[in-house]
């Protein structure tokens, strides 16, 4: 199933809910849930069920279990079969998507935890200096840094420079999102507690972020930035995607590919990053965390900078394509306002 987040406008403002692709267009998840329960139950009743099992926003959604996905997938299946179009009170169930504007399947994630688990990606940068030190083999460690959650914005957005910075990158990354989540979660655990998987961008000031690396300290304002994290375009779940090694990511720059690869060389699988993250720490509804970029799914990588207006692709099999426009540069705005 593919889930996400989308915002409808309405004659009282814009509302917020939470969306299932399907052929016959983007079903209102909770609507279809109250259609449902109306032929079994009062209309009244129906409405304060329906919005309790299936929460219109995706933390409360996550938080309800597997029981709420089993929930959708019943509601779903049924008012496609039967072409309902409405709730007793007017609720739209199915939407076209140019009546909709997705946004990041989880809008505001509790964390993010960003690991490096491509090793040619890592050496790579290494050789463009933006070096790391590898964990020692033995030590059991599993680096990451942990990324700014009220950074994210969804599909179509336009990716804005910071302030500071002329240099722009996108990454492309694999990631999952937490379902229940919990606290020292064996592997396991943790694997039945990944609610699904989605497509990051980590975009990426690498100007800034080039001398932040020599200091040890990074990365900061190099990926600590407005529109700096970019989700979407769906939530996967695991029954759909199956083996994410197997999964092929791409990058692709106004209309051409430009680099290509399978994830069959991460070091850790999801559950194992999960687990680590979990230790002595309670992981949250919706927290997110990133296998990190592939070698090739970055400018870096390919010795490729970005122009404003690039339009930017990144894609992976059975999850979709995250497509985001990159922005006029901060300083080439000011100068462009006083020549005028």
């Amino acid at each position: 199933m593919k889930l996400g987040t989308f915002a409808v406008k309405t004659s009282v403002g814009e509302f917020r809910r939470i969306g299932v692709a399907t052929a016959a267009g983007v079903v209102d998840a909770t609507a279809a849930r109250v259609a449902l329960l109306e032929k079994s139950m009062p209309a009244s009743t129906a409405h304060r069920v329906g919005a309790a099992q299936v929460p219109p926003d995706m933390i409360g959604l996550l938080g309800a279990g597997r029981i709420a996905v089993e929930w959708i997938a019943e509601a779903v299946d049924a008012v496609v079969a039967s072409g309902e179009s409405a709730t007793s009170n007017g609720q739209t169930i199915v939407y076209r998507e140019a009546e909709i504007k997705l946004l990041a399947p989880v809008p505001r994630p509790p964390g993010i935890a960003n690991f490096s688990v491509w090793p040619t990606h890592t050496t790579s940068a290494a050789e463009k200096g933006f070096d790391l030190k590898p964990a020692e083999e033995a030590s059991g460690v599993k680096p990451y840094w942990k990324g700014n959650p009220d950074t994210f914005v969804g599909p179509g957005a336009v990716l804005e420079f910071p302030p500071y910075a002329d240099e722009l990158d996108v990454e492309c990354e694999l990631v999952c999102i937490v379902g229940t989540g919990g606290r020292n979660l064996d592997c396991a655990a943790a694997e039945q507690a990944i609610a699904g998987y989605t497509i990051v961008n980590d975009v990426s000031a690498r100007d800034i972020q080039r001398i932040e690396m020599k200091t040890g300290r990074g990365p900061a304002k190099g990926k600590d930035f407005d529109t700096g994290n970019v989700m979407g375009p769906w939530l996967v779940t695991p029954d759909e995607v199956g083996d994410v090694r197997t999964v092929r990511l791409s990058l692709h720059v106004n209309g051409k590919e430009l680099s290509s690869s399978d994830a069959s060389g991460i070091l850790w699988d999801f559950p194992e990053m999960l687990s680590y993250l979990s230790l002595g720490q309670t992981i949250h509804p919706g927290h997110v965390i990133s296998a990190g970029c592939y070698a090739g799914g970055s400018g870096l990588d390919l010795n490729y900078k970005f122009q404003a207006g690039d339009l930017v692709e990144l894609r992976i099999s059975r999850i979709g394509s995250l497509v985001n426009r990159i922005g006029v540069p901060a300083r080439a705005q000011r100068v462009t306002v006083a020549k005028s």
